[in-house]
């Protein structure tokens, strides 16, 4: 995936949001390291992370008024997901990330790292 698809995403976003978006990627990538099972991509139109095998969906980002989502697909089975996270469908779940408030680095640390376990745990 060439990083100008995910430029032209968010180059249509609102100013704070673009902000916003560009911080939750590059906290993505920091999380995720060089992991060769995961790979870069868009889904559906949007940035997306995806970890080979079945069910490898992993998380995208979505650009909204005030704020983006942090959507993980399989975010229902992420430990402690009603806590952390909302949604109320079947597997999806997301962080709001305000573009007024505090940067969450540590809760997306935790969330992808949650996210690439629950993931390899399928390679089993």
């Amino acid at each position: 995936m060439s990083e100008s698809k995910f430029d032209r995403y968010f180059a249509e976003l609102e100013e704070a949001e673009r902000a916003v978006a560009y911080r939750i990627r590059d906290a993505l990538r920091d999380a995720l390291g060089a992991n060769p099972k995961i790979s870069e991509t868009t889904k559906w139109s949007y940035p997306a992370w995806v970890y080979a095998g079945k069910r490898g969906n992993m998380c995208s980002i979505m650009g909204a008024t005030g704020y983006v989502r942090l959507q993980f697909f399989r975010g229902a089975e992420l430990p402690d997901a009603e806590s952390r996270m909302e949604g109320t469908g079947k597997g999806m779940r997301h962080l709001k990330v305000w573009c007024d408030r505090e940067f969450p680095a540590k809760a997306i640390q935790g969330l992808v790292a949650d996210a690439v376990a629950l993931h390899a745990g399928q390679d089993g």
